[in-house]
């Protein structure tokens, strides 16, 4: 029996599951858990399995329990990427200004593609910009909570917006984030999130069934 069509179909079929193309999943958000205001000040908490901690400038509208939904409308969040708006007990403010150092999350292990909401950047008369020390792609953006719109991607990794509310991207896999904000303006906010991924468990079992799938079609030929 010649075992080329067999091997060639479980090395198609596997590639295809790798390859297949995103579609929107839910985004399991930061529980931020504790924070300290200041510039700079602290903030931290758990990803799902990742610890999450945060070293920039934290301003009195940060929220660790439920407060205030300034997820809400839920609509500037979503995409063909991301399936659920966070929540509205989550969020770390900042004011930025030209002369503070960087805002950085650091994760306990390495994450790919997260992802970023971020509500009311800039005002209509104050614009205000993001640059990132890291590549990213903006997602979805409109108007939100304080009304607003869009979320405005710029060479250099520059993110601007008059009252920008939305989710962005980063792209590759990372153990820190880290960004400027200028300038200053009454506040912003932000969280961060990550889509789930295959457990090895789970692509094991892909193996077996595919192995199965194969058996089953050696004692066909037969």
């Amino acid at each position: 029996m010649n075992r080329r069509p067999v091997s060639a179909m479980l090395v198609g079929l596997f590639s295809l599951f790798l390859a297949a193309p995103a579609s929107a999943a839910p985004i399991t958000w930061t529980d931020w858990t504790a924070l300290t205001l200041g510039t700079p000040g602290a903030a931290s908490g758990t990803m799902g399995s990742i610890g999450v901690s945060y070293i920039g400038q934290v301003t009195a509208n940060s929220q660790t329990g439920c407060g205030t939904n300034y997820y809400a409308p839920a609509t500037p969040y979503l995409s063909a990427t991301v399936d659920n708006a966070p929540t509205g007990c989550d969020i770390i403010t900042l004011q930025g200004g030209a002369t503070l150092p960087a805002n950085t999350i650091t994760f306990s292990a390495p994450v790919t593609n997260p992802i970023m909401a971020i509500v009311s950047l800039g005002q209509t008369s104050i614009p205000v910009t993001y640059t990132f020390a890291q590549p990213f792609d903006v997602l979805s953006s409109g108007p939100g909570f304080f009304g607003g719109g869009a979320l405005v991607e710029s060479a250099g990794n520059v993110l601007s917006g008059p009252e920008g509310h939305g989710a962005i991207q980063f792209l590759g896999t990372f153990t820190s984030i880290s960004w400027f904000a200028t300038p200053s303006e009454n506040w912003h906010g932000f969280t961060v999130g990550v889509t789930a991924v295959p457990e090895p468990a789970t692509i094991g079992l892909l193996g077996l069934g595919l192995a199965g799938a194969a058996s089953r079609l050696r004692r066909r030929r037969r």
